[in-house]
């Protein structure tokens, strides 16, 4: 699945490239790919940060979006 927070081109694109928006799970940033090693059963909250209130925390990095989440082990 793929999850687009914004248009197909923002800031952090150049040309073909995809706006994926950046993944913080307990602190940590990670790309997509590295997702799939998470259980949803350890998952205890999601947020979903766009526009200026990524940009505020993020800088430039949230500029396609930032979806926070939090695990239950923490």
């Amino acid at each position: 699945a793929t999850i687009k927070i914004r248009g197909a081109i923002s800031l952090n694109t150049t040309g073909g490239d995809k706006a994926q928006p950046l993944y913080v799970i307990d602190g940590v940033f990670l790309n997509e790919d590295e997702l799939s090693g998470i259980n949803p059963n350890d998952i205890a909250s999601m947020t979903v940060l766009k526009d200026a209130a990524a940009a505020a925390i993020y800088g430039s990095r949230g500029a396609n979006g930032v979806i926070i989440i939090n695990t239950k082990q923490g």
